[in-house]
C-alpha cells in the first residue's frame, strides 16, 4: 500500500519511475490528440507557472500542467493515474525544489524550462518530441531528489545512463 501521511523518499522515486512511463505517453498523445481548448488551458497553465506570484513553491501550478497534459490526451485512464497519485506526486515535487546547491528560484526556473519544453512539442504537434521532453523532465526531477534516498549512493545511479540520454 502507498502511504500519503509521512514524507517518503523511497515512495517519492517509485511514483517519479512510474511517471516516466506513463505521463512520457500522455504527452506524446496529448500532442497527437489535443485540440484548440486543451491548447488553451495548456497556455494558461504554462501563464500561471512563469508568472512570480505563483503558490508557495509553485506546487498547485506544477500538478495543474501535469494534469492539463493528461486531459489533452483525452484517455481518462492518464487523468485517473494523476489524480490517484496527487499526494503522493507533491511529495516528489516537494522533494525536487528543496536545497541541493540551487537556489529555489533557481530550480523553479529550470523546471518551468523543462515544463515550457513539454508545451511546446505538444503545440506543434509532435508526439515524439513531447514524449523525450516529459520524460527528461521527471528524469532530472528525479536526479534531483536522489539526496534523499541514495544516501550511500554509488557515484553513478543505475539510471544515471537514461538522463544522460535523455539530456
Amino acid at each position: 500500500m502507498i502511504s500519503t501521511q509521512v514524507l517518503r523518499p523511497d515512495e517519492s522515486k517509485a511514483c517519479f519511475e512510474y511517471r516516466v512511463g506513463i505521463e512520457g505517453e500522455c504527452a506524446y498523445l496529448a500532442a497527437r490528440n489535443r485540440n484548440s481548448a486543451d491548447l488553451i488551458r495548456l497556455a494558461d497553465v504554462i501563464a500561471q507557472l512563469e508568472r512570480e506570484n505563483t503558490s508557495p513553491l509553485g506546487l498547485d501550478e506544477d500538478f495543474a500542467f501535469h494534469l492539463a497534459v493528461a486531459e489533452a490526451s483525452h484517455n481518462d485512464y492518464f487523468v485517473s493515474a494523476l489524480q490517484s497519485l496527487k499526494a503522493t506526486i507533491y511529495e516528489g515535487m516537494l522533494l525536487a525544489r528543496t536545497p541541493s546547491g540551487l537556489k529555489v528560484t533557481k530550480k523553479l526556473a529550470a523546471i518551468n524550462e523543462q515544463h515550457r519544453l513539454v508545451y511546446d512539442a505538444i503545440v506543434a504537434g509532435e508526439p515524439d518530441d513531447a514524449r523525450h521532453a516529459m520524460r527528461s523532465h521527471l528524469i532530472r526531477c528525479k536526479l534531483s531528489t536522489s539526496q534523499w534516498y541514495f544516501l550511500d549512493a554509488p557515484t553513478e545511479a543505475p539510471w544515471a545512463a537514461e538522463a544522460n540520454a535523455c539530456n
